[in-house]
């Protein structure tokens, strides 16, 4: 068989401008490869596809052996086919996990009797003092970001945060000692 022509399914030679390889071992190549039994298909027209642009490109040599050049480009598209496969479950997983909804935890007794505490402490403040609080702890404002939303020094914003957070102590001290003083 002359160099450059391609073979067609059974071994006759094709002409030179065909685009036929040898099916029988692209295939073979293929499955050992990996790819699933429904894309084989796909994946000779793969190697068909290289076979016709190596062929176009005038300054590429002529394919001496096109059997041994199509089982290299059988196993390359294996291998190209695998690798998008791997890409495209990571894309996957990556896409379930962010809009995966998370489990809902369920607050602890313990936790939600904290919470009611700490709600009532800080209802019992004045409302410059939850203002303060709520603004460092809740939202996570910097001393000097409250400060600029307040219009005041940032002195003064510390020493306001220093009383409040002394208020809030005292007010969580006492409802502790009250229910510590209870018997159940």
């Amino acid at each position: 068989m002359a160099a450059g022509r391609g073979l067609r399914r059974g071994g006759d030679a094709a002409p030179d401008d065909a685009v036929d390889v040898d099916v029988s071992r692209v295939r073979a190549v293929l499955v050992l490869g990996g790819v699933p039994w429904g894309e084989l298909d796909d994946g000779v027209q793969e190697v068909r596809l290289k076979l016709l642009e190596q062929r176009a490109d005038p300054g590429r040599p002529g394919i001496r052996n096109p059997s041994a050049w199509s089982g290299v480009v059988a196993a390359r598209v294996a291998v190209d086919r695998h690798r998008a496969g791997a890409r495209e479950d990571g894309l996957r997983a990556r896409l379930a996990a962010r809009w995966a909804r998370p489990e809902a935890v369920r607050p602890l007794d313990e936790d939600r009797a904290l919470a009611l505490t700490v709600a009532d402490a800080l209802a019992r403040l004045t409302p410059e003092q939850r203002h303060l609080l709520v603004l460092r702890f809740y939202v996570d404002l910097p001393v000097a970001a409250i400060a600029r939303e307040l219009g005041v020094p940032e002195g003064t914003v510390k020493s306001r945060l220093h009383t409040a957070t002394a208020r809030m102590r005292a007010l969580l001290s006492e409802t502790e000692g009250d229910s510590g003083d209870r018997t159940d």
